[in-house]
């Protein structure tokens, strides 16, 4: 507060599972609004240092609102392209502020976007780069929401061993998977999540949804009978699909996985005939082989959220 006005908000946050995971400790920032006052954010930023110093960790990172699977990072390029949901988007200011309060940069996180017109002949293109025999065993199947909970525990496994080894991150479990299921109800489409087998064997995962940005801008807040109702109508009638999960196991790299993944993305695409773009995000600056993946089917980096750190205590 500040003159009886209320100025900024933040979230500390202590992650077992990435502290049991990781044994780093990290701890979290999120949640974070500040005007654009140093006074109003480092005294917001300290009250979270405090807090987190008080649960013995050493490491303050952010901001992540709660989790990196939930909206992170400070957008520092891209503001003039509107965000998906779920996606952060942050005044200017922020990372000065958070710079001016002894933050430095930790990773950026990218959002890619394509156009779906020009995906089927950058499919072709990127398919002429692979053998014929590269090609052979592989399937990819849909996710069977009517086995919602055995999917889920097949497809975090998979999900979580082909992130292992990627910076800041930590199991899955199945319930995250069906959170992410029940929340986003009408739009999801099992048709947009597959896993990927080789020869028989889980090799790949991936998991994308129309963008239901516009509807819920529309909306302002309000749900309501009116709200369903416009939920119900235009969902099909939306402009952007973004893939947000996707991961493909180690021994499996150098088989052409990601092109089948894309593919069956492509082949929904008369299920949603408005869609015009198509989305990766987030991937970390140095997740080379998603980015690579993203650039040869057509897709750019077109906005880019930074997360920070701080050493607590100095």
């Amino acid at each position: 507060m500040k003159g009886g006005e209320v100025v900024g908000r933040i979230a500390a946050i202590r992650n077992e599972r990435h502290l049991s995971h990781r044994r780093d400790g990290v701890g979290f920032f999120g949640f974070f609004d500040s005007n654009n006052d140093r006074a109003v954010a480092a005294a917001l930023l300290s009250r979270a240092e405090e807090w987190l110093l008080s649960e013995g960790l050493a490491i303050m990172r952010g901001p992540t609102s709660f989790t990196l699977n939930d909206p992170s990072g400070v957008l520092v390029r891209g503001a003039e392209i509107r965000p998906s949901a779920q996606i952060g988007y942050t005044p200017a200011y922020y990372a000065d502020l958070l710079e001016s309060c002894g933050f430095y940069k930790v990773r950026d996180l990218f959002v890619y976007q394509g156009q779906v017109d020009e995906l089927a002949s950058n499919l072709f293109s990127f398919e002429q780069s692979f053998s014929e025999r590269s090609f052979e065993g592989i399937e990819v199947r849909t996710i069977d929401a009517s086995r919602i909970e055995e999917e889920a525990e097949l497809f975090t496994q998979v999900f979580t061993k082909s992130w292992e080894q990627n910076w800041g991150s930590y199991p899955l479990v199945a319930g995250d998977l069906i959170h992410a299921y029940r929340e986003m109800g009408p739009f999801f489409d099992p048709g947009l999540g597959g896993i990927a087998t080789v020869h028989g064997k889980p090799a790949g995962v991936f998991l994308a949804a129309p963008d239901p940005w516009e509807i819920f801008h529309r909306m302002n807040g309000r749900l309501g009978l009116r709200g369903i109702w416009r939920i119900l109508r235009d969902r099909k009638k939306l402009e952007r699909i973004r893939l947000f999960l996707f991961g493909t196991l180690p021994e499996f790299r150098k088989v052409p996985i990601g092109r089948f993944l894309i593919q069956r993305l492509h082949e929904r695409r008369h299920l949603y005939p408005s869609v015009k773009t198509f989305e990766f995000s987030w991937i970390l600056e140095d997740n080379l082989p998603t980015r690579q993946l993203a650039e040869a089917i057509g897709a750019r980096a077109v906005q880019t959220l930074r997360l920070y750190e701080k050493h607590l205590g100095e």
